[in-house]
């Protein structure tokens, strides 16, 4: 039997070989919808959102079929279904017949997909963490997860020089490819056969345990907060922001991502060492998620270029730490039976916020410009923090895991 530490690098590698791909994707879907066919902000927005707006209906969906069935069969049979989108998307456009209608298409697709795929590996990792321990193998996957997707940007750089085809066949490669590591895991330990309840009561149990656990609910709450005013502008306006401010392309966009992810990848690995004696964890998300506020009123003043980059890169180390730990408290947490829901419903607050915080900015860049985009954002989540902080023990509450 192979030892924990190999089984827990067969995750990683499972890991690497989808946000490879991911990386990749998340430049060339808006340079495709932004710079190629040069929609507007609405247009931008709107794709934006269709690709994360299936997390709205599919996280809590996949985290109930992750905790029912067999996580590692579960995860192999996804690996093998996101490679099939970009291998039609790169022979669509080999014949030339790229279109908006085709984009969200797309973008529904691999979003239905990874919104069962998330909750499922999050299922899975304290399975293979073992002697490492809880915290400390979620900053690592954490950090891996960052650094696989930084790779994919860095690959993703070339595509004004290259095309999008080359990229969409190299990620249906490596999505294939991980399906060996994926192969590889050991199955996690049957469910008891009690917790088969109905499919809706099923889906309610994950939202009453959340809600009845006072450490878990205000991280979610703060956790939907990043996704709306975090992801959405992110996600719908930056991409706007290199294009119409700066005059930028795939290149441009692609030092945006790279700012942002790696500096997750350093605050990610700096928390690794520390990860066992953290305790304070809620003190570490209200500060990190609250400078993120800050660094939008900044952006909103639309700096020149390389200040545009270091104010991502600070943005970037408050994410790390703000997912890192969120990840770490809600895994502690949560019991057993049902950790993939709950871990379904950390995510979406990522994934469903995400789409909604598009559609809101990438409305408002239409009507009123880049910097109202914002600056609106900002202002909402200042309420959002102070409202989370009043109405919990977020700053105080311990977490040991």
């Amino acid at each position: 039997m192979a030892s924990s530490r190999n089984v827990f690098g067969l995750y990683l590698a499972g890991l690497t070989t989808w946000f490879v791909p991911l990386g990749i994707q998340m430049v060339l879907f808006p340079w495709l919808v932004a710079v190629v066919l040069h929609m507007d902000a609405f247009a931008v927005g709107l794709a934006q959102t269709a690709m994360m707006a299936p997390s709205l209906l599919f996280l809590p969906m996949g985290g109930l079929v992750a905790d029912r069935g067999n996580p590692r069969r579960l995860l192999l049979r996804y690996h093998v279904l996101y490679a099939v989108p970009p291998l039609a998307l790169a022979a669509v456009l080999w014949q030339g017949g790229l279109s908006y209608a085709l984009l969200i298409v797309y973008g529904i697709v691999v979003g239905a997909i990874g919104a069962f795929a998330v909750p499922t590996r999050d299922a899975l990792l304290p399975v293979v963490a073992k002697e490492r321990g809880l915290p400390r193998a979620v900053a690592l996957a954490t950090a891996l997860q960052f650094f696989g997707q930084l790779i994919g940007i860095a690959f993703a750089s070339s595509a004004d020089r290259f095309g999008a085809e080359p990229l969409l066949i190299l990620q249906a490669a490596l999505l294939l490819i991980g399906c060996f590591a994926v192969h590889a895991l050991p199955d996690p330990p049957p469910h008891p056969p009690h917790q088969q309840a109905g499919f809706w009561r099923s889906m309610a149990e994950g939202v009453v345990v959340a809600a009845r656990s006072e450490q878990i609910w205000p991280v979610l709450m703060i956790n939907f907060g990043v996704g709306v005013f975090y992801v959405g502008p992110f996600m719908a306006v930056l991409p706007l922001a290199v294009r119409d401010v700066y005059a930028g392309g795939a290149i441009e966009l692609s030092y945006l991502n790279l700012a942002f992810w790696a500096a997750t990848i350093l605050a990610s690995m700096a928390l690794v060492g520390m990860a066992r004696r953290l305790t304070l964890r809620g003190r570490l998300i209200a500060s990190a998620v609250s400078a993120g506020f800050l660094i939008l009123f900044a952006l909103a003043t639309l700096p020149p270029f390389p200040v545009f980059l270091a104010l991502i890169f600070v943005w970037g180390i408050g994410a790390g730490i703000t997912m890192t730990q969120s990840r770490t408290v809600v895994q502690i947490v949560a019991p057993a039976t049902h950790r993939a829901r709950l871990m379904s419903l950390f995510q979406l607050g990522l994934g469903g916020g995400g789409p909604i915080g598009a559609f809101l900015t990438g409305t408002i860049c239409a009507l009123w410009g880049i910097q109202a985009a914002l600056l609106v954002p900002a202002i909402a989540m200042v309420l959002l923090i102070g409202a989370v902080l009043v109405r919990s023990r977020l700053w105080s509450m311990r977490t040991v895991g």
